[in-house]
Formats: structure tokens, sequence, C-alpha cells
């Protein structure tokens, strides 16, 4: 009779194992779901960066260019390259352009600022989702723990 009593407390203690190991497990999965994402997070920064810096690169090009261009048609007119207005016109293509480019870098530093920042966050969320898991846990064993002391209170009398 004894035996026949136990059935619904391994039941319970059997259903609170199971619950306890599934809040862990969905735990465990979020927070490898989150530190994935912030491995991306810090992959997207590191290519934000370096498109910058291409980039930037590619502007300064374009303005040697472009003054190239500028000296090519004042010589072709007969003016001076090197002093008076023609040369003003270049300084300021020159300036303009590497203006150009450092905003291209400190826009692609901005971005990459985003992901790390993001990254961060996937990473307390990992954390939280690993101590979620470990309370969710504990509460499904404390529980089933207490519903046992009921029933057995309950059964006694």
């Amino acid at each position: 009779m004894c035996a026949v009593a136990a059935i619904p407390f391994i039941a319970m203690g059997a259903s609170a194992l199971m619950s306890a190991q599934q809040s862990q497990a969905q735990g465990a999965a979020s927070a490898e779901a989150s530190l994935q994402n912030a491995q991306f997070a810090n992959q997207a920064a590191d290519d934000a960066v370096a498109r910058g810096e291409f980039e930037s690169d590619q502007q300064r090009l374009q303005t040697r260019a472009a003054i190239g261009s500028q000296r090519a048609g004042f010589a072709a007119n007969g003016v001076d390259v090197n002093s008076g207005s023609a040369a003003e016109i270049q300084d300021d293509t020159a300036a303009l352009g590497e203006l150009d480019a450092l905003t291209i870098r400190n826009n692609a530093a901005r971005e990459a600022w985003g992901y790390r920042t993001q990254a961060q966050q996937n990473v307390l969320a990992a954390r939280t989702a690993k101590s979620s898991a470990k309370a969710g846990m504990f509460g499904s064993l404390l529980t089933a723990g207490a519903q046992g002391a009921q029933a057995y209170g309950a059964m006694k009398g």
C-alpha cells in the first residue's frame, strides 16, 4: 500500500526534474544564441571599420584625380597652376576631399560603435539567460517540493 501512495510523489519529482531540465536547456540555448549574435555584431563592427578605411582611401584617390584634372585644365589654358586662384582652388579641393575622407572614416567608426554596443548587450543577455535558467530550475524543484509537502500533509490528514 505504501508503494502505491508513493506513485504521485514520484511523478511530482520526475515532473519537477523534467521541468528543471527544460528550464536549464532553454536558458543555455538562449545564452548560446545571444553569444553567437554578439560574435556576429563584433564581426560587423570590424567590417564597418575596414570598409571605412577602404572608402576613405578611395575618396583620397578621387580627390587626387580631381586635383590632377584641375591642374591639367589650368595648364592647358596657360594659367600658372602653382599660384593665385589656381593654387587656391587646388588647396580647397584637397581640403574638401580630406574632409570627405575623414567623414567617411568617422561614420564607419560610429557604425562600428553601434555594433560593438549591440555585442555587449548580447553578452549581457546571455548572462541573464543563464541566470534565469538557474532560477527557473531551482524554482521548479522548490515548487515540486512544496506541492509534495502539501500533498503529504493532505494524506496524513
